[in-house]
């Protein structure tokens, strides 16, 4: 099994504890705030989390770190999760745990995430024709489109929603022609 898969279902379990946790509090939005801050946070210093999964330097200097960085920034749901994940090595999942909590949430009101690819930015109204009908097609009540361009697609769109992969791409319909011809 991959890394990023094994990392992935890991950080799945993680998010999963933590929406429950903070749903049974009343506090997600909160907690999914502190996270979106911590995650920025991490982006903008890469080497913060070299630093947190870094065997020499000790677990109580780790620990004191995350008081002094973000104990005035996160909450105590946020700063517990932290360390937490430095205690037990997982420090490098936490942009995947950011991500699968906002999948809890999301499929908590029947709702999805979509990254849409194209070769250019799709207007408005394209977007919300995709988001309508995905909404429709898969019965959620709310679909959020992230659209991503690849100017190597050429053409069409790819969406990727869940763990589903729909190609509409001009690459992807000759790729499938190429596959009905090998076989005659």
């Amino acid at each position: 099994m991959s890394t990023r898969l094994e990392n992935n279902k890991v950080a799945a379990r993680y998010a999963k504890a933590l929406f429950e946790s903070t749903s049974a509090a009343g506090e997600v939005d909160k907690v999914a705030g502190d996270l979106t801050v911590a995650n920025e946070l991490f982006e903008q210093v890469p080497t913060l989390q070299a630093f947190l999964a870094n065997p020499a330097v000790s677990m109580d200097e780790k620990q004191r770190f995350l008081d002094e960085q973000f104990g005035k920034t996160v909450g105590p749901w946020v700063l517990r999760l932290l360390k937490l994940l430095v205690e037990n090595q997982r420090i490098a999942i936490f942009s995947q745990l950011v991500e699968q909590f906002s999948a809890c949430q999301l499929q908590q009101v029947n709702a999805a995430q979509a990254e849409v690819v194209s070769a250019i930015e799709l207007e408005e109204e394209l977007r919300n024709r995709i988001r309508k009908t995905l909404e429709t097609t898969f019965g959620f009540s709310r679909v959020d489109i992230q659209n991503r361009v690849d100017p190597g697609l050429l053409g069409g769109v790819i969406i990727k929603l869940q763990d589903q992969v729909i190609d509409g791409s001009y690459i992807g319909r000759l790729e499938e022609m190429r596959k009905q011809f090998s076989k005659i």
